[in-house]
């Protein structure tokens, strides 16, 4: 056999070959059932209007002539009475920090000593109090990453307390007297030499904060009902003022303060004045705030500034002035399923197919959201009255996100 021969016969089983391999692929689609599913599972979705908020308060700022180191006793956000002590001087900067150590190691030994006071934990929720171990972890590990050093104190206190709490409920042992012992014996050392040369006391009423931002008085409760958004932009924009020498903080007086900002008059259509709306304060539904809406000041044909009136105060809220926030309009809560697991039949029906077992199933669903990525189905009622095609898809249904040729009753193999 010549070359020419060869180099033919070796095409024509080449050839071959790839007819062969094209029909076994083929073959193989037709007859494959490979399918991806995905678990049903429940979801809340808030519908937003993003705004640019500014806080308003009345607050009443406070200074000392006192020579000496300045260290605040009062928490930020923390309700005080007219002769509530908020500060202490102290001679020198070391008797200020001995002071300041003085008041971490008592609340590190508290904490070590309601450890040590606790026996076996027979009603304790050990799966509860995991869940608040690892939210606390979290939290540590934000306020290191923000450089949060009060706040990673509190969370570490909190952590290692919540820790031994679970090792008692488990009946592990737990010794907190050498822990205890120490400590007393540092703030001993340091107290003679941590005594305050003066205590100074509010003078009003109001819930307390440590630091000036520089924008207090721009805006008070008594510029609400007049409102002009020139006003709020100009407050917005302005400059922080200098913070005084002898500052030792502010008080923010009465039980409310307010939140104004600009809005589209249409997206608060349903709210009247009184009416109960949540705000998102920030970048995250962590910072969302219970509010009543108090005023609605028109601008102009299509925006108006929306003033909302608040009552809840700790120390995050106490030291926001400017915030990028959201209006909470609406709360849908639904199934949530992907996108393209979802079909629509010739009377416009929408529908999934689901697994039950080794069978496909075809379920119904009505959609109350719609997302680039997912969908949100209302709930199955017992009660309802609307007939559907199908059965309504359930929680924890596998739905069907892809493979060939699924249909109603298939047996997967």
């Amino acid at each position: 056999m010549n070359s020419k021969d060869r180099l033919m016969k070796f095409m024509a089983g080449a050839v071959a070959f790839i007819i062969v391999g094209f029909f076994c692929v083929k073959i193989f689609e037709l007859t494959s059932k490979s399918i991806e599913t995905q678990t049903v599972y429940e979801q809340t979705v808030l519908d937003t209007v993003d705004a640019k908020m500014y806080i308003i308060r009345d607050e009443t700022l406070l200074t000392n002539e006192s020579t000496g180191v300045i260290v605040p006793i009062a928490s930020n956000g923390e309700r005080v009475s007219n002769g509530s002590e908020i500060a202490a001087v102290f001679a020198s900067e070391a008797s200020a920090d001995n002071y300041v150590s003085i008041k971490s190691l008592n609340e590190k030994l508290e904490s070590y000593q309601k450890v040590d006071s606790q026996l076996r934990l027979a009603d304790l929720d050990i799966e509860k109090l995991s869940s608040e171990i690892r939210a606390d972890y979290l939290s540590i590990l934000n306020a290191a990453y923000e450089n949060n050093f009060d706040k990673l104190s509190e969370d570490e206190l909190s952590f290692a307390e919540k820790l031994s709490r679970k090792q008692i409920s488990l009946s592990e042992s737990v010794d907190c007297s050498e822990k205890i012992a120490s400590l007393q014996s540092q703030i001993s050392s340091l107290q003679s030499s941590a005594n305050p040369t003066q205590i100074i006391s509010s003078e009003v009423s109001g819930y307390y904060v440590n630091k000036l931002d520089g924008y207090e008085n721009n805006l008070t409760s008594a510029d609400i009902d007049n409102l002009s958004y020139a006003q709020l932009e100009v407050a917005y924009d302005a400059e922080k003022k200098e913070t005084p020498q002898n500052s030792l903080g502010k008080i923010i007086s009465g039980y409310n303060w307010y939140i104004a900002c600009k809005v589209d008059t249409a997206r608060l259509s349903d709210y009247r004045e009184g009416s109960k709306i949540n705000l998102i304060l920030g970048d995250t539904s962590d910072n969302l705030v219970q509010t009543e809406l108090y005023k609605m000041i028109s601008i102009d044909v299509s925006s108006s500034i929306a003033v909302f009136r608040c009552n809840l105060m700790n120390d995050n809220l106490a030291t926001m002035r400017k915030v990028n926030g959201k209006i909470v309009i609406d709360e849908m809560t639904g199934l949530k399923v992907r996108k393209n697991a979802v079909r629509v039949d010739e009377e416009g029906n929408a529908y999934v197919f689901v697994r039950r077992g080794n069978i496909v199933d075809t379920r119904s669903i009505n959609v109350i959201y719609n997302d680039n990525d997912y969908i949100l189905a209302v709930k199955p009622d017992e009660n309802s009255k609307i007939k559907l095609p199908y059965a309504h898809v359930k929680l924890y249904d596998e739905v069907i996100i892809s493979g060939r040729e699924i249909y109603d009753g298939m047996v997967i193999r």
